[in-house]
């Protein structure tokens, strides 16, 4: 492997940056041969891996719990790759990017190896690490356009999933409702919506039908919020067909990838940020829209139909590592 690699992607500690990495790993196997590309990932990253549409799969999963033992592993492990090739990398931020960027860096200075040093942003503001990268990188591909660009940012839009989905169990006939939170925000958002269903008329409780997402650990606790209510709910885990097309209604956190698949496909949402973000980085994305009015100022239970099958937001790029690759491949 190590006389081989062409491309290292970089992505570890959340989904927020782990798929949008496989993603591009995906698109970018289409591009050149799979024993080329190196994807690093920590713990957090082992449970995406099946997600890696090719067969041979170069992988390094290092724990990251001990910084300073990940330090000196990833050392370890691609030192000799830096050496011994001329790589264009890809970090889509969180701590494990930024030892094996400013590694890249030092051997472009000592030993002249030309390593291209690139990462992806996905939100309104650059995370605590991505600060680090920027001083290294030679391009930044960012989520959100900026009238004051700098010279080594590229806005490109942030990362999507298979846009042909299909939910077939939605009635037509009802109000279908959709919550997502994931585990940091499904207790949060189901308080809120179970105390605002307790201000409205049966009649209408009875038109709706709700898909909410739920860890297992917290089911039975978030179930509890609805018992006295009578609302016709279906909890999930993880829903890999959900087309945010077909919902009436959705509630969900800010983070930038959701914000940006939801709205390109529907604008009847209501954000809640989650307030423990780091920098407040989700309120920061949410006004983004809300300032060009493609997100749901006052949460409001429809009482009829509101799917538009028109709607279309122009301010979002739905193939965004598409993009990147063409940047670093062309």
């Amino acid at each position: 492997m190590k006389n081989n690699i062409k491309h290292i992607v970089i992505a570890g500690s959340s989904g927020g940056h782990i798929l949008p990495a496989i993603k591009y790993l995906n698109e970018l196997s289409h591009h050149c041969s799979s024993d080329q590309i190196l994807f690093i990932t920590n713990e957090v990253g082992q449970d995406y891996l099946h997600l890696i549409e090719y067969d041979k799969k170069n992988v390094i999963q290092i724990n990251s719990i001990n910084k300073i033992t990940f330090l000196f592993k990833i050392i370890q492990k691609i030192g000799k790759i830096l050496l011994n090739n001329k790589v264009t990398i890809l970090g889509f931020g969180g701590f494990i990017s930024v030892p094996i960027l400013y590694f890249a860096k030092i051997t472009n200075i000592f030993f002249f190896k030309g390593h291209h040093i690139n990462f992806h942003e996905q939100n309104f503001i650059y995370g605590l690490a991505n600060k680090f990268n920027y001083l290294v990188a030679h391009n930044v591909f960012t989520s959100f356009p900026n009238n004051q660009f700098k010279a080594k940012e590229i806005f490109v839009g942030n990362f999507f999933t298979n846009l042909d989905k299909n939910l077939d169990n939605l009635d037509p006939k009802l109000i279908n409702i959709l919550l997502i939170g994931g585990s940091a925000g499904s207790l949060e958002l189901n308080k809120f919506l179970s105390s605002q269903l307790t201000k409205i008329e049966s009649a209408l409780i009875k038109k709706l039908r709700f898909y909410i997402q739920v860890p297992k650990k917290y089911k039975e606790e978030i179930s509890s919020e609805y018992k006295n209510l009578d609302v016709d709910i279906d909890f999930f885990t993880f829903n890999g067909s959900l087309n945010f097309k077909d919902f009436d209604l959705i509630i969900s956190r800010s983070g930038s990838g959701s914000l940006h698949e939801i709205l390109y496909n529907n604008n009847n949402v209501y954000f809640i940020p989650h307030l423990h973000s780091r920098d407040g980085h989700q309120t920061l994305n949410l006004n983004y829209f809300k300032i060009h009015g493609y997100s749901l100022n006052n949460f409001d239970i429809p009482h009829s139909k509101k799917i538009s099958e028109e709607y279309f937001n122009s301010l979002i790029n739905p193939f965004s590592m598409q993009k990147i690759l063409c940047y670093l491949t062309r």
